[in-house]
């Protein structure tokens, strides 16, 4: 196929060409950053997605569709003087517990309402639900802490070293 123009509308297109080179250059720079952007959402929703595999295999949901996090203010100051905040994660509304199967139920809201299968409260022996957020996170953090193996310092031995008054004093 061959298209054929004049010089007055090749000089119109170099003009137009000139004018919006620095919007191509910035397009251009935006495209690698959404590129950048979205390898970096991709790694991170990767790693989300191996540390809620085992809620997804076992209730089906992900924990942001159960749990939201809140960080409230504590009103103290640490010695730096920046204010303390208190991490809590709070059931979300979409989840009710239900006291006569001793269960949490969930529901999503996709296509109209659907409920999903029970969600088993372990955590409780009575099978009622935990006062509050702060003593599951307290559980958990009970539960998985363990030490790091620290290895020991190697020795070495101590050597002089002039001082810059030694050194300048002869």
């Amino acid at each position: 196929m061959e298209k054929r123009i004049s010089t007055t509308q090749l000089r119109v297109a170099k003009r137009v060409a000139s004018i919006v080179a620095g919007n191509l250059a910035k397009r251009k720079k935006a495209e690698q950053q959404i590129k950048k952007w979205t390898d970096e959402f991709n790694r991170q929703e990767n790693i989300i997605l191996n540390y809620e595999a085992g809620l997804m295999a076992d209730v089906g949901l992900r924990s942001e569709q159960i749990v939201t996090r809140v960080i409230e203010p504590t009103g103290k100051l640490d010695k730096n003087g920046k204010e303390l905040k208190q991490t809590k994660y709070i059931i979300n509304d979409n989840v009710r517990f239900d006291s006569d199967t001793k269960e949490y139920v969930v529901t999503i809201n996709d296509d109209g309402d659907k409920e999903v299968a029970p969600i088993k409260d372990e955590n409780d022996n009575e099978g009622m639900p935990v006062e509050t957020t702060e003593q599951v996170v307290e559980e958990l953090a009970e539960e998985s802490v363990t030490e790091p193996e620290v290895e020991e310092p190697e020795v070495i031995e101590e050597q002089h070293v002039e001082t810059f008054e030694e050194m300048f004093s002869n």
